[in-house]
């Protein structure tokens, strides 16, 4: 495999987190008692999430796999145990942390279910994603200079 092919893969896998993560901002216009609209506005944000979840890591373990087959590690820990590694990994991790405590605000103030909140939310877990995805060894592998080009 050529080191596109893995990039490729790593790309599709961090589009699905973005997926999964931006079904939260269907959430305030979702409601399962609600209209019909809201109601299968309620299954997407289900689908989105979970679609988008299952196939970002199905996609980190197949590119995973390969990684091990090329006996690369660059890191003992795994990517979500792992912080400030590199760049990107900094700024998702510099996110992750403001969001959450911006999250904690809100819900203290009783905005919960706000748009403000689902913004928050969904970029939490959206940097959630990304911490582990950057922090970890097949993003290493993925863009390491030793790697096929």
């Amino acid at each position: 495999m050529k080191k596109a092919e893995y990039r490729s893969i790593m790309l599709r896998s961090l589009v699905a987190f973005a997926v999964s993560a931006a079904s939260f901002l269907l959430i305030p216009v979702s409601d399962f008692n609600g209209t019909v609209l809201q109601k299968i506005l309620a299954y997407i944000v289900g689908i989105l999430f979970w679609g988008g979840l299952i196939a970002g890591i199905v996609m980190s373990y197949v590119l995973g796999k390969i990684r091990r087959k090329a006996k690369y590690k660059k890191y003992d820990l795994p990517g979500f145990l792992c912080f400030f590694k590199n760049r990107k990994a900094r700024f998702f991790d510099s996110v992750m942390i403001a969001a959450s405590v911006v999250l904690i605000i809100i819900n203290f103030m009783g905005a919960g279910t706000s748009w403000i909140c689902m913004i928050f939310l969904s970029a939490g877990v959206f940097s959630m994603y990304m911490h582990s995805v950057f922090n970890g060894n097949n993003y290493s592998f993925a863009v390491c200079k030793e790697v096929n080009k």
